[in-house]
């Protein structure tokens, strides 16, 4: 399973608030990668939150076994990117159509096997958020639609994150095994799971804008994926974010402006 992920700064709201661009590119990047989509494009927009700096597009599609997904924050200047899958593929012909569709002063790259993830402490100061991986050998989790649809309705809310949809759930293939995949799209960004019920396996993550408690938040997730051995890793997302962020609190006050003055 390679995980790739990109992080922009200082791009262009413009570009971060086009939904059909978003869209556009969900549906068309994996074909250019050689990856099967296993469903439509979903884009949300999110414009009414309790912090206007988390206001944006969250976007997503499920691929055989994996994801790809978009997370915007225009007030903020920056977009997250993650694609996960279990065929090959080019992160370097990735990167370069985001970097092409998304211009940004800064980006940062990463392409790594999931099972070679290692911890890098956020920096709660300088960092944008934490990415958490778990990685679950001899899986004995939840493995049909209606258990991962009713765990990941509650699961965000269980471990202190805001959904701002109702779960997504499908059954496919890959390679001609099943594959299971469950998504659900948090204010604070997303939490994914890929379960591959014949080889026991599963794969999940969740990464945020706001920092958690690790030590609260893991033994939570551990006890909704049961297993034999899980491989966990935490890492920081937007690094140095704190000193390449664009300051835009009257922006942040006009998005609001049909709100009753108070």
């Amino acid at each position: 399973m390679l995980h790739f992920t990109i992080d922009g700064f200082r791009g262009f709201r413009s570009r971060f608030d086009d939904a059909h661009l978003i869209q556009e590119v969900l549906e068309d990047a994996p074909a250019q990668l050689g990856l099967r989509r296993a469903m439509p494009a979903f884009v949300l927009p999110y414009y009414n939150g309790v912090v206007p700096e988390d206001c944006g597009i969250s976007a997503f599609v499920f691929l055989a076994g994996g994801h790809f997904t978009l997370h915007t924050f225009s007030f903020r200047e920056t977009y997250f990117a993650d694609l996960v899958a279990p065929d090959d593929f080019d992160p370097a012909k990735l990167r370069a159509l985001l970097e092409a569709v998304f211009p940004c002063a800064v980006t940062s790259v990463k392409a790594v096997e999931r099972q070679d993830l290692k911890d890098s402490e956020p920096d709660v100061d300088n960092d944008f958020g934490p990415h958490l991986f778990l990685n679950v050998d001899a899986y004995q989790g939840p493995r049909s639609l209606d258990a991962l649809f009713e765990l990941f309705d509650r699961l965000p809310a269980d471990i202190g994150m805001t959904p701002i949809m109702r779960p997504y759930v499908i059954r496919d293939t890959v390679g001609g095994k099943p594959v299971l995949s469950a998504m659900t799209m948090i204010a604070e960004s997303h939490v994914s799971l890929h379960v591959f019920p014949d080889e026991e396996r599963a794969y999940f993550d969740i990464f945020s804008c706001r920092f958690f408690d690790r030590t609260f938040v893991v033994p939570r997730l551990r006890a909704q994926f049961p297993g034999g051995s899980v491989q966990e890793a935490l890492i920081a997302r937007g690094s140095r974010y704190r000193y390449l962020r664009t300051e835009r609190a009257d922006e942040h006050a006009k998005s609001r402006t049909w709100l009753p003055q108070r």
